[in-house]
């Protein structure tokens, strides 16, 4: 079992290599490198100011901001303070915001802004009791500040504290004598659940966990010197805060913050990223765009680029499934890959920043189709699959053994098993200690000494796992029939005019769909069938997109047993979003929150049985 601790790793990699790059961020319009040493100095800082205000070891603080550098560095400075960091979604409501912070008790909180500071400093309830002080990351000063009890401070005046804590000789090593009492079984941070239903609950994660994670993924990726990764998943998920943060830090990675969702493509052309970590919906709707360019283009040119990804998908399929050694693969189509990779893939791959080498797919299953378009244009993709209380992944397939449609095997050192009814069982070191004061849920949560994941899955003969559905989810309908929503829904992923799709029936004689459009595809669809309509709530009501969006159900449905297949849709004139609470942060639907939202819209699907119900 690991004793590592990321604050050992972190001082480490500040002792082993102290003039490398180390994280990279947009300043004045161009990327700007700070140093391993650099960027020490700035988290020691910090922690010594934490300590100057009697943060302690059993102390939680709590980060409420985008991401972005200050957000590592806060974390890390917390951290080695010996405390524990609570990370906050920056897209929460006031009241969600105000439950983590009186859940966890934090002390101190850091707010990226004024506007987040005011979500708790302004809330209509007074703020939390244990609340003590509030550090704004960007210098600017709330507005809005109901009482004085609260200490407020700027980033930049947090930091002279700190300064002036260290210049007096009794404190010179006051943060390394902190750092040297994190131990591997202490608590390192409590990590709420997102949640697609009820209160968040606070998964408390260790050091050790985080340590086993890190030692695990170093067995089965080899990473190089030239690598460098872009960010721009929140870091208040384990996924991105482990994965990435925390990844790049054990091995040596230049860290770069891209500016924002938005500006993701453009910073890839900026930094060149070789690894990147993002969730399905992104490579869906990379795929999507690619594919909508594709049908704009001439005939001609169309047809050549069908043809060069025919070729790539059909050399990848025989690679992947090894129907074909890769020798033989290699004399099959060598001459016809090295056409395809120079004319089209190369030119796809060049918009990416055009040193992509490794990405990483969680948090949700990736469509089949997305992640084989991928693989032939020469972009691996790693599927993987875990929770908040796994510390993220617990399994993955490995760059050179990919299984398409499974997540991988697990992580050496984790163990799996299946329930009696299908659920995942999990035990091993990256298995979290429970929820924060939440006894009963922490209780439930196990097996014995097995996690229950709460998803349904399949292990196969060579120990590969493939997750078919959560086991809150499933749907039975009322002829008796289970149902797996999330299996339909994965088929339409990568559909060029569907974002996202909920299965809907429970109770019911058979199965519906909603399908939240895709806006750029529907326009384009548009311009292609000379539609004049513009806007989207007229455009899903025509019957050309009717009937194309009819063709894509009825060839998913050919897939699927009876009682599985689609007999009625509706379409919704927008995507599903993270504002309107759809959403989760890392894009998986919310399916209690949208299912009670659009209620009357889903029902109405079924008006007719109800009708023929009563004569009956």
């Amino acid at each position: 079992m690991s004793k590592t601790t990321i604050v050992e790793v972190f001082w480490k990699r500040i002792s082993d290599s102290p003039d490398a790059d180390a994280i990279l961020f947009k300043e004045d319009g161009r990327f700007k490198a700070l140093s391993w040493k650099e960027y020490g100095d700035l988290v020691r800082t910090l922690s010594a100011a934490l300590i100057r205000l009697e943060i302690g070891k059993s102390t939680n603080v709590a980060i409420l901001a985008d991401n972005g550098p200050r957000w590592s560095m806060a974390d890390l400075a917390i951290l080695s303070a010996g405390a524990h960091s609570v990370p906050v979604y920056s897209t929460l409501a006031p009241d969600e915001v105000a439950y983590i912070l009186r859940h966890s008790e934090a002390e101190l909180l850091f707010a990226g802004d004024a506007a987040q500071a005011e979500k708790i400093l302004a809330h209509e309830t007074s703020p939390p009791e244990t609340l003590e002080h509030v550090v704004i990351m960007d210098d600017s000063m709330p507005e809005n500040h109901r009482g004085e009890r609260i200490n407020v401070i700027t980033w930049s005046d947090f930091l002279a504290s700190g300064r002036e804590y260290l210049s007096e000789s009794k404190n010179s090593d006051v943060v390394a004598r902190r750092i040297a009492s994190v131990d591997g079984e202490d608590l390192c941070t409590i990590v709420y659940t997102s949640g697609t239903t009820g209160f968040p609950k606070g998964a408390m994660i260790l050091h050790r966990n985080i340590g086993a994670v890190l030692e695990a993924m170093a067995e089965i990726i080899t990473f190089e010197k030239k690598d460098i990764a872009l960010s721009f998943l929140p870091l208040s998920h384990v996924y991105e805060r482990v994965g990435g943060q925390f990844m790049a830090i054990y091995n040596g990675i230049p860290f770069a913050y891209a500016e924002s969702m938005e500006k993701v493509a453009a910073n890839m052309n900026e930094v060149k990223p070789t690894i990147l970590n993002a969730v399905p919906r992104f490579y869906e709707k990379a795929y999507q765009k690619i594919q909508t360019q594709i049908r704009a283009m001439p005939q001609t040119q169309q047809a050549f680029v069908r043809w060069a990804l025919g070729i790539g998908m059909r050399a990848t399929r025989q690679r992947v499934e090894k129907n074909v050694d890769s020798g033989v693969l290699n004399q099959l189509y060598r001459a016809e890959l090295r056409i395809a990779d120079r004319l089209v893939f190369k030119k796809i791959r060049d918009r990416l920043g055009g040193r992509l080498r490794l990405m990483t797919s969680g948090a949700a299953p990736l469509s089949n189709d997305v992640h084989l378009f991928f693989e032939a244009i020469g972009l691996s993709i790693i599927e993987g699959y875990g929770l908040t209380e796994t510390c993220a992944p617990l399994a993955c397939n490995r760059p050179d053994d990919i299984k398409f449609n499974t997540v991988g095997r697990p992580l050496p050192g984790v163990e799996v098993k299946l329930a009696e009814d299908g659920e995942l069982l999990v035990r091993g070191p990256t298995v979290f200690a429970g929820y924060y004061k939440n006894e009963k849920a922490s209780s439930e949560a196990f097996d014995g000494e097995w996690f229950r994941t709460g998803d349904i899955a399949a292990i196969d003969g060579d120990g590969y796992i493939k997750i078919t559905d959560r086991k809150k989810d499933i749907i039975i309908t009322s002829g008796g029939k289970h149902v797996a929503p999330q299996m339909i829904e994965n088929l339409f992923k990568g559909e060029s005019l569907i974002a996202h799709t909920l299965a809907y029936g429970d109770r019911r004689k058979y199965i519906s769909a909603m399908f939240a459009v895709n806006r750029d595809g529907l326009r384009q669809f548009a311009r292609r069938h000379n539609i004049i309509e513009e806007e989207p709530e007229a455009l899903i009501k025509n019957p050309l997109v009717v009937e194309a969006v009819q063709a894509v159900v009825d060839e998913k449905n050919s897939y699927l047993a009876n009682y599985e297949q689609i007999k009625k849709f509706i379409l919704l004139d927008r995507e599903f979003s993270i504002e309107e609470n759809e959403l989760t942060p890392t894009m998986k639907v919310k399916r209690k929150v949208v299912t009670e939202k659009f209620k009357s819209l889903l029902d109405s699907m079924y008006d007719w049985e109800d009708l023929e119900t009563q004569i009956k």
